[in-house]
């Protein structure tokens, strides 16, 4: 399973296992943004039902999913789902191919360019 987090200007592919996101420099996804945690978050793939468990490392301004917090707890993600890391975080939504998004070309706004290689999907509006 290919899947990516994509944010009106960022797009950052996933590990096939799980996936750290955070401020720290050995995260997975670093995230520089006011109210993200040092470790804030991970993605957990779960093979079974293609879907992601997403995890809240207790940070301070925790995170959300699709307008709800989440905070030091973790919750069930699938594809087309919106995240949010902090108060204040920028969007990203979760895009998974073999979840009805996959295309034959590449839609990336913004850079004009194939912002993940190898991941073909059609990008909707956050």
């Amino acid at each position: 399973m290919r899947a990516v987090l994509r944010s009106s200007e960022e797009c950052f592919q996933l590990n096939p296992d799980t996936t750290t996101i955070g401020r720290h420099g050995g995260s997975d996804i670093v995230l520089q943004s006011a109210g993200i945690a040092e470790h804030h978050a991970a993605l957990e793939f779960v093979a079974s039902d293609n879907s992601f468990v997403l995890q809240d490392l207790n940070s301070p301004q925790g995170t959300f999913v699709n307008g709800c917090q989440v905070q030091n707890a973790a919750v069930r993600v699938n594809a087309g789902d919106v995240l949010r890391f902090g108060a204040g975080g920028e969007p990203f939504r979760l895009v998974m191919d073999g979840a009805g998004q996959v295309r034959a070309g590449w839609g990336c706004p913004g850079n004009g360019g194939c912002c993940c290689p190898g991941v073909l999907v059609s990008w909707d509006k956050i």
